[in-house]
């Protein structure tokens, strides 16, 4: 019985001495080493919203208008290696598909942008899924995923959280630099 009870003990504290620590806050992303850490959150930055019409539009009343989220600077102030860092995050028990996007950005001379949507005299109105990049991720713990950094290209990104998205004017963003590992 004394053996029972100190198997029963060594069970119970291995286990205990394995357990995933998540972040304590949902939707505040982490980088995520290879060594199970997660002590670096990603920069939250503002993105503001602007519209573009063609020349056409103005003339005529005929053609689109585009409209992009803009984040000023170009670069963030968080650089990731490719593969070698991960992102973790606490969903909340909800999909990371359904609440979080990962958005490459175009780089321009002071600024990062990304097309949100754009609406035609003719074709109508129509969001940009296509910005997002399809994400590989695995839970971790009880409610949180984390996204493999390994199939993003070298550049700049933002995480957007959806219901952060709720404001047409702007939007708060996570960014972050995905590069090559040296």
């Amino acid at each position: 019985m004394k053996k029972f009870f100190s198997i029963l003990f060594f069970g119970i504290s291995t286990m205990c001495c394995h357990a995933q620590i998540e972040p304590d806050f949902e939707f505040e992303p982490y980088v995520f080493n290879a060594d199970s850490t997660f002590e670096i959150p990603l920069p939250c930055e503002s993105a503001y919203i602007k519209a573009k019409a063609a020349a056409s539009m103005y003339l005529t009343g005929i053609g689109k208008v585009k409209s992009y989220y803009y984040i000023n600077g170009i670069t963030s102030s968080l650089h990731i290696n490719k593969g070698v860092n991960n992102i973790i995050i606490n969903t909340g028990g909800t999909s990371p598909q359904q609440s979080i996007s990962i958005i490459k950005l175009e780089t321009l001379q002071s600024k990062r942008r990304w097309k949100s949507g754009e609406a035609g005299s003719f074709t109508g109105a129509s969001s940009n899924e296509d910005a997002a990049v399809v994400l590989k991720y695995k839970k971790y713990g009880e409610s949180s995923v984390i996204i493999s950094t390994s199939a993003l290209e070298e550049g700049e990104y933002c995480l957007a959280v959806t219901n952060m998205m709720t404001n047409t004017k702007s939007a708060k963003v996570y960014t972050f630099s995905i590069g090559d590992a040296q």
